[in-house]
């Protein structure tokens, strides 16, 4: 028998109870019973409220270009949504180290309050300057909040199905951007603007809403055992040494750091161990295609006299994603492993760039929801790949500045993606575009296969799970 308090210990070492105890309730054991399934479903809502929108979000820019913004170019809107995806990397950054220290309860609550608020105020703005103000907000709140408590349910109560876990909240963005293109086109065409944001701002409290109560935290009570208080005790010394600037220049000082911050959506747990300073996959350039999509495939729609076709694109393009995020994961967990499987779904998204997309995407409806689909699946598969290389790298405790600060470094890829691809379509069309992004993808190609030569010991080995 083990020692009591020994369990808590152990997982207070490992930085599962890596915020402090908000209340008197026992510590419920991880992977059992309803209450974890419970935070799943939880952190599930929040990030529907956030990323299933924010996968729709180039929808907002093509109603306001033929609606409010007429004098606007598509650049220049895109940088009103760039904002909102930017700002909820950046603030992730100090949002991390106050997940750490004081736990998610009151900043969820606060900030939910906000993002609200935020949307509430955007039913009410006709100019850019005050559609920028909310979406300003919006993307502050869902970066102070969204970001950890996603991952709450599996440091703080998952261990053995935590990717089963993560699969279950990470499929929200794609199921969600299936729901709300049909939400928004059904809103869009039959209400005026500001009955359209108000009905869409209802809609997202449910989830919010929804999310407060059932995200919960999994820590040792306040009065404890004496194997309890010291595993308590434990939890606070960590958490402590999780703000301090001590710990943070650390962070910033190690090589892995800077390479995963490179190389933000990948896997990272393989040759049966911690990774390396050089075993990093995947690469930055992931995050601006992705959000590139989000943003562009309307803008492209309409470039190409598919405009009508939109929200349907749109919903095509999430239902691909939602494979994406569950079929790849499998595979890397059960036979290829993390990098091989990255550098497959590399691939296979590049093959459809310069073979489908390039050169028939813009001739035909059905090429283009072909197009979108498999893009949705290859884009799809860089997500849920990403968690995972970041946890690699840190100790649980500190899983929170390191996704605050990796995230909050590779935001600038979502700040300047959708205003770059906007003036590369203006100019050069959208052949331009879809150039563009196979560039980006091959740099990643070129990146990740460097990476894998450093994993197998600086040797090209065709074989190999890894």
């Amino acid at each position: 028998m083990a020692e009591p308090g020994t369990r808590d210990v152990e997982y207070a070492d490992a930085g599962f109870a890596a915020s402090p105890p908000n209340g008197s309730a026992p510590q419920a054991e991880m992977d059992r019973g309803w209450r974890p399934w419970k935070v799943v479903i939880g952190s599930y809502c929040l990030s529907v409220a956030v990323y299933g929108l924010l996968s729709t979000i180039g929808l907002f820019q093509t109603y306001w270009k033929e609606d409010m913004l007429k004098q606007y170019t598509d650049s220049e809107i895109s940088w009103i949504i760039s904002m909102f995806g930017f700002l909820d990397c950046l603030i992730a950054a100090p949002a991390g180290v106050v997940f750490d220290r004081y736990g998610s309860r009151w900043v969820l609550a606060v900030n939910s309050v906000v993002y609200l608020a935020s949307f509430v105020g955007l039913a009410f703005s006709s100019t850019y300057s005050e559609l920028m103000g909310c979406m300003v907000m919006a993307g502050v709140s869902s970066g102070t909040w969204l970001k950890r408590s996603k991952h709450e349910s599996i440091i703080h109560w998952f261990k053995e199905k935590a990717g089963l876990a993560t699969g279950c909240v990470t499929v929200s963005a794609a199921l969600g951007g299936i729901f709300f293109s049909v939400v928004l086109q059904a809103l869009f065409d039959r209400l005026p603007w500001r009955d359209a944001a108000l009905i869409l701002t209802l809609i997202l409290a449910v989830f919010v809403t929804l999310g407060n109560v059932l995200v919960e935290t999994n820590l040792p009570p306040r009065h404890a055992t004496q194997g309890e208080e010291r595993a308590a005790g434990d939890v606070e010394i960590s958490r402590k040494a999780c703000g301090t600037w001590q710990s943070i220049l650390e962070m910033v000082k190690t090589p892995k750091f800077w390479l995963v911050t490179y190389a933000i959506f990948g896997e990272g747990r393989w040759m049966d161990g911690w990774v390396t300073d050089s075993d990093i996959l995947c690469v930055k350039a992931y995050e601006l295609v992705l959000f590139v999509q989000w943003g562009s495939i309307p803008s492209y729609a309409v470039e190409t006299n598919f405009g009508e076709n939109q929200f349907y694109l749109m919903m095509s393009y999430n239902i691909g994603a939602f494979f994406g995020r569950i079929l790849p994961p499998f595979v890397s967990d059960r036979l290829l492993g993390p990098l091989n499987t990255t550098i497959a779904m590399n691939v296979f998204t590049l093959v459809v760039v310069l073979t489908i997309w390039l050169p028939a995407g813009a001739t035909s409806i059905g090429m283009l929801y072909l197009v979108v689909v498999l893009m949705g699946i290859g884009t799809g598969s860089f997500v849920p790949l990403g968690v995972a290389c970041i946890g690699a790298l840190c100790k649980p405790q500190d899983m929170g500045k390191w996704l605050g600060f990796t995230y909050a470094i590779s935001g600038f890829a979502t700040l300047i993606g959708n205003p770059a691809t906007g003036e590369i379509l203006a100019k050069y069309g959208s052949d331009g575009l879809v150039s563009f992004l196979a560039a980006v993808l091959a740099s990643g190609l070129i990146s990740i296969g460097f990476l894998r030569w450093q994993c197998n010991g600086r040797r090209w080995l065709v074989m190999g799970r890894i």
